[in-house]
């Protein structure tokens, strides 16, 4: 069990681990300009090609889509009334205590636990959480809806596509195929790479502050996702993927948004450090429960 947990976890941590230590080591890395190239290309690419070749049926790929979407929901609702209750500004940690790391940990953690039935399940999740955060999310961030960010989306697009060839029950060209792994290829390593490389820049001043609310972000996470696969007859490693998705750690690109809108930047910097390095002791306990 042990070294089975070690397969799993060792490739995704070691990679995040190489992008801090690069950029501790002051060698030159744009997380930033990485990021762009993983939303704008290799996410779409990667979705594309996961949808169009998948062995899952589409009936079980839209009902992980919804218990994605129903997991945010819910989870917005809940922060929604306890930031309240604790008269927190909504606009500095509802975005925050709201968006998982879908992406850049929960494709290959889940990729690497049950192989390309654990990506493509895991695709929906990605596929709904990017698409919801850059969208709500910014709206959330910034305090403005900006509805034509959705029609500039690469994925959004790649997905529509997608679905279409699903639809008809076709398959893609065999040259858009290869195109689409090739290019989705350097997604998963890239995303690790940024995720250590984001962390080594992070400013983190309010790590005691923050704890309480990481741990209970990672309560809530488990226990929504848990209860809303069980819910809707999630099983195997279908129900597997929600619960490691429902353990990811607090996403990056809260962080950006906040930097980016000026919204309390520091402690949200402390939110996803300390939920990320939580995860090296979260995660391989999840994963030993689910595989035991």
């Amino acid at each position: 069990m042990l070294s089975a947990l070690f397969n799993i976890l060792a490739p995704a941590f070691i990679t995040v681990g190489l992008g801090f230590v690069w950029v501790r080591l002051k060698l030159d890395m744009d997380p930033g300009f990485i990021s762009r190239l993983v939303i704008n290309i290799g996410s779409p690419a990667l979705a594309f090609h996961g949808l169009t070749t998948m062995t899952i049926s589409s009936h079980l790929f839209a009902t992980m889509a919804l218990v994605a979407g129903l997991t945010l929901v819910v989870m917005l609702a809940i922060n929604f009334v306890l930031l309240k209750l604790l008269k927190k500004p909504l606009q500095d940690w509802l975005h925050p205590l709201t968006f998982p790391n879908w992406g850049n940990l929960g494709l290959p953690l889940c990729l690497f636990a049950y192989g390309d039935e654990g990506l493509a399940l895991a695709i929906a999740f990605y596929a709904v959480g990017s698409t919801v955060q850059l969208t709500i999310g910014v709206l959330m961030a910034s305090g403005s809806m900006k509805p034509a960010l959705l029609m500039r989306m690469p994925m959004v697009y790649a997905i529509g596509v997608a679905l279409l060839f699903m639809l008809a029950e076709a398959r893609p060209p065999q040259w858009l195929l290869n195109t689409t792994e090739l290019v989705g290829g350097f997604m998963i390593p890239m995303m690790l790479l940024a995720l250590g490389a984001s962390l080594a820049q992070l400013k983190v001043t309010n790590l005691k502050q923050t704890f309480g609310f990481v741990i209970y972000r990672y309560l809530l996470g488990i226990g929504v996702v848990l209860g809303l696969g069980l819910a809707l007859g999630l099983e195997g490693p279908a129900l597997g993927v929600a619960v490691i998705q429902g353990a990811m750690p607090i996403a990056v690109l809260n962080y950006l948004l906040a930097a980016r809108f000026g919204k309390n930047a520091d402690t949200v910097a402390s939110l996803v450090f300390l939920s990320t390095v939580l995860s090296m002791a979260v995660i391989p306990v999840v994963l030993a429960i689910l595989l035991g």
